[in-house]
């Protein structure tokens, strides 16, 4: 029994606790709205752009990814920006499925399931503002090492659970 839970709690150690790896893609605007992408890190990517002063602009994203996980998206503006009104849907490319939308009013944060396989659309629309800069930032959000501290202490717990059942019955 010892060798079995050894062993159990060696491949859990084994396992490694990076998260998925991101990659964001630029995917269309409106006139007069650049955009750009940058990857941070795999599990950290960021798109941005300039809206040229327009005051009615769009902004497309795709995102895939290498294993399913969780994601936090961020969208953030020049600090004197006002936004009056703006929608931000998350949708399957693949599908024309929208997964999400969130009217919004200024920066805006979210999480969101991300599977593997799949290519996400991020879609910025009908933003009505003076904003002069924007970001989106996607962030892959790791499975907590502590997890694989927990797993070998549960089953400690349960060993010794039995062991004293155990004990009693003989007592007995």
């Amino acid at each position: 029994m010892k060798k079995v839970m050894l062993f159990i709690a060696s491949m859990l150690f084994a396992v490694g606790a990076n998260a998925a790896t991101l990659n964001l893609t630029a995917a269309g605007s409106s006139a007069g709205v650049s955009q750009d992408t940058s990857s941070l890190t795999n599990e950290i990517v960021s798109g941005f752009g300039q809206t040229g002063g327009s005051s009615s602009w769009s902004s497309l994203f795709n995102l895939t990814t290498t294993e399913d996980t969780s994601g936090v998206v961020e969208w953030s503006f020049n600090p004197e920006a006002a936004v009056t009104t703006a929608v931000l849907q998350i949708f399957d490319v693949t599908n024309s499925a929208i997964l999400a939308t969130y009217n919004v009013v200024g920066d805006f944060i979210t999480s969101f399931q991300f599977l593997a396989g799949k290519t996400y659309g991020i879609d910025f629309r009908s933003v009505d503002s003076t904003a002069t800069r924007y970001d989106v930032t996607v962030s892959a959000v790791p499975v907590p090492a502590a997890l694989f501290l927990l797993a070998p202490a549960l089953f400690g717990f349960l060993g010794l659970r039995r062991k004293a059942v155990s004990t009693s019955v003989v007592a007995a």
